[in-house]
C-alpha cells in the first residue's frame, strides 16, 4: 500500500469515526425536538460521505499512475480540504452560527478554504486514473 493509500485509508477511517461520534449529540437533541441543528446535521453527515469518499479514492490512487510524490501530495491536499470542511460545520455548531454566509463566521472561513484543496486533490488523482486507463 503506497503513502497516499495509507493517508487515506487513516483519515478515512478517522472521518467515519468522527461522524458516527456527531451521532451521539444528534440522538440526544433529536429525541426532544422535531429536528437537528442544521450546521450539526451537516458535520455528521459530511464526516461519513467524506469518509466514504477517502476510502473509495484509496483504491483509485492504486490505478493512477503519477510519481508516488504527487498522488502523495494530493491525498494530502484532499485530507486537508476535507478537515476545514468538517471543522467549519462543527464550528458553525459549537458557535450556533445561523446563516455562516452573512455572520462570515470562522466556520465559514474554514469552509471556505477547503475548496481549493479538495479541486486539486480529487483533480490530480482523476487525471492519475484517466492517464492509467488510456495507456
Amino acid at each position: 500500500m503506497s503513502t497516499a493509500q495509507r493517508i487515506l485509508v487513516v483519515y478515512g477511517t478517522l472521518s467515519i469515526a468522527y461522524g458516527m461520534t456527531l451521532g451521539l449529540p444528534l440522538s440526544r437533541i433529536r429525541m426532544s425536538q422535531p429536528a437537528g441543528p442544521r450546521h450539526l446535521i451537516t458535520a455528521h453527515l459530511s464526516a461519513l460521505m467524506q469518509g466514504a469518499m477517502h476510502l473509495g479514492l484509496s483504491v483509485a490512487v492504486g490505478f493512477a499512475t503519477f510519481a508516488p510524490w504527487v498522488l502523495t501530495a494530493s491525498a494530502i491536499a484532499l485530507v486537508c480540504g476535507s478537515s476545514l470542511f468538517v471543522g467549519g460545520v462543527t464550528a458553525n455548531w459549537l458557535m450556533n452560527v445561523g446563516d455562516h454566509f452573512a455572520e462570515r463566521s470562522r466556520g465559514w472561513y474554514l469552509l471556505s478554504a477547503s475548496g481549493p484543496p479538495h479541486l486539486v486533490g480529487a483533480l490530480v488523482i482523476l487525471a492519475g486514473v484517466i492517464r492509467a486507463a488510456l495507456s
